[in-house]
């Protein structure tokens, strides 16, 4: 994907993405990593806040340990939904409860897909100049309406779901199913939904204040928050695409798209995305050993079907 990306952008050489040494911060660059870290600790967070509402939620540092063990797989393979597996199978092993250990990961997934879209059209709400950066701003809008559009229907087709866990089940009616009893659990305690929904906004905040930070960290200092609010919401749901090794080339095109409206030339855009890809990368290297010694056990003092 980025061959081909580079091979499309004529003017962009292999040099040119190297951000100059007199340029780059490495106080931003910890920075980012440090809020990246953050981020996922709220993922942690609201994940756990999910699980609360079907059973008793295992302890915080466990699914900590899970969620990074999860990213480090989305970020090591070809694909964007190998880590929601992994933290299924780690869950599931902890509260022996396979359907409910579904239902909260995809509750979780589907809210953090929810406040992405929001978040980018709130943004360009504030700042409807972003709306006339030609294909930045067009682009920003068509990924957030049509993301929010697509979990209507999901939301819609969940909530008519199976209850009925002994039927037949596939991949697909698995995971509606699975919305379908986290819906229905919201249902039953509305009051955990403004929790879950700050805790999720909180998360995805944090994670464009790293991303801001580093791109101040490669020497993007004209590069303004609001822009990174708008944008790369859009950016990160194209990423998550199955059609790449962590969203390589599709998120440094959509950034090229997206932050050239702002006045980032190609080549810092490319950075830009590389940048992000490898702090995303070191970041969930902390769950590889998580990952490569299987997860915790389930806990005998408390933890298992409500």
């Amino acid at each position: 994907m980025m061959a081909v990306l580079i091979w499309r952008l004529p003017d962009v050489t292999l040099r040119d993405l190297v951000p100059k040494a007199e340029e780059a911060s490495p106080a931003w660059a910890a920075l980012g990593l440090g809020l990246l870290l953050l981020a996922y600790g709220l993922s942690a967070l609201r994940w756990q806040s999910v699980i609360s509402i079907l059973t008793v939620a295992p302890p915080f540092r466990h699914l900590l340990a899970h969620v990074l063990a999860g990213q480090f797989v989305s970020n090591v393979l070809p694909t964007a939904f190998g880590g929601d597996v992994i933290r299924v199978s780690r869950l599931n092993r902890e509260i022996d409860d396979l359907p409910v250990a579904v239902a909260s990961v995809s509750v979780e997934r589907l809210s953090g897909w929810f406040v992405l879209p929001v978040l980018s059209l709130c943004a360009l709400a504030v700042q409807p100049n972003l709306l006339h950066t030609g294909a930045a701003g067009r682009l920003a809008l068509a990924v957030g309406c049509s993301t929010l559009l697509a979990l209507i229907i999901v939301f819609l087709v969940a909530t008519r779901a199976p209850k009925d866990r002994t039927a037949p089940a596939n991949a697909l009616r698995e995971a509606l199913s699975g919305v379908g009893l986290g819906l229905r659990a919201l249902r039953a305690r509305p009051q955990v939904l403004p929790r879950l929904l700050l805790t999720g906004l909180s998360f995805q905040a944090t994670q464009c204040l790293g991303v801001w930070a580093l791109g101040r960290a490669i020497g993007l200092s004209s590069l303004e928050l609001g822009a990174v609010l708008a944008f790369f919401p859009a950016a990160a749901i194209a990423q998550n695409l199955p059609i790449g090794l962590g969203g390589v080339g599709v998120r440094e095109a959509a950034f090229v798209v997206l932050f050239g409206g702002v006045g980032v030339s190609r080549a810092p855009a490319i950075s830009f995305g590389l940048s992000v890809y490898l702090a995303t990368v070191a970041v969930s290297a902390l769950g590889a050993p998580s990952f490569l010694l299987g997860g915790g056990r389930r806990d005998e003092a408390g933890i298992g079907k409500s």
